[in-house]
């Protein structure tokens, strides 16, 4: 038996994990790939701690209760991963990862591609397929040269196949401006990518594998050129992602339409990132606004008059 605020605790933790299953069923990949979203959200690793406990104490109970169960899903995968959240993530408090904004996002691109090397026109064409299509690092990972449709006004539309919330594997297509289209192009082009794995790992002489770059590789890139660009604050593999939902509600984009972009489950997490921005497009900042246009209109000095003493 728990405590009844361990309990809380665990229920709480369990629904968002069956939440973010989305209907899939839980196993040790499962589980481990949910671990990967916590830390990729920059939380600590307390965070994982808690889900995974709650999971097997949830496996444990209905064993006990003699109903008919699925295996624990905690298995060497997830505590292996685990592991490594406690390594990696050591010294993190609560809260989210920061966003990265586009102009932070231009300037990585930009000291990538000064590499003048494969690897650097690989991590640039990263970047900006990863922030334009608000993408995962799994979703990078998973995309194929087959999935990039190159369009005539230069930008490119790309299929992301592989998405923790397509049960049924159909895909969305995901927009790429058309600056991040010329680097996706200019990495393909010069690593010679006309079929399978669209991001490749490069060795130090240039030479590129056939394999796909894993999403560890993409997260590790990510993060890489952030400290090279002086970047600080939390940045992980989800800050790109962050930085272009934040932007985007900054324009004016609903929760409907940011969910529909960034193919989230629900408006709930995507409504945690946006939080700042809707709160200056709320009806007290937009009250606040008019009032001081209202009262910059009245005295601006075109429209005061002049009142002379004596």
């Amino acid at each position: 038996m728990c405590v009844r605020e361990s309990c809380e605790l665990y229920a709480d933790a369990l629904r968002r994990f069956e939440a973010w299953l989305t209907g899939r069923p839980a196993d040790d990949a499962m589980l481990t790939a949910y671990l990967d979203e916590l830390f990729d959200r920059g939380l600590a690793p307390e965070s994982g701690v808690l889900v995974v406990a709650a999971v097997a104490r949830a496996a444990l109970e209905c064993a006990r209760a003699g109903r008919e169960c699925s295996e624990n899903p905690v298995g060497s995968a997830t505590r292996e991963r685990l592991e490594r959240f406690h390594r990696e993530g050591a010294g993190r408090g609560p809260g989210q990862v920061r966003g990265l904004t586009w102009e932070e996002v231009e300037l990585m691109c930009g000291l990538a591609e000064g590499d003048d090397d494969l690897r650097g026109k690989r991590d640039a064409a990263i970047l900006g397929v990863a922030a334009d299509g608000l993408m995962r690092v799994s979703e990078v990972s998973g995309l194929n040269a087959e999935d990039v449709s190159f369009l005539q006004n230069g930008t490119a539309e790309v299929l992301v196949r592989r998405s923790k919330t397509d049960q049924h594997g159909r895909g969305a297509v995901a927009h790429i401006g058309a600056v991040a289209t010329e680097r996706l192009r200019s990495w393909m082009e010069a690593a010679d990518v006309e079929r399978g794995p669209l991001f490749r790992p490069v060795d130090r002489s240039g030479s590129v594998s056939e394999r796909r770059l894993g999403p560890d590789s993409v997260r590790a890139a990510i993060k890489r050129r952030a400290r090279e660009a002086g970047i600080r604050g939390r940045v992980s593999g989800h800050s790109l992602r962050i930085g272009t939902a934040q932007r985007l509600a900054e324009a004016g984009t609903s929760l409907a339409e940011l969910q529909r972009a960034g193919r989230w489950e629900s408006p709930e997490m995507p409504g945690r990132y946006v939080r700042g921005q809707e709160a200056f497009r709320g009806p007290v900042a937009r009250l606040r606004a008019a009032e001081a246009k209202k009262s910059k209109k009245t005295v601006a000095p075109s429209e005061t008059a002049v009142v002379r003493f004596g």
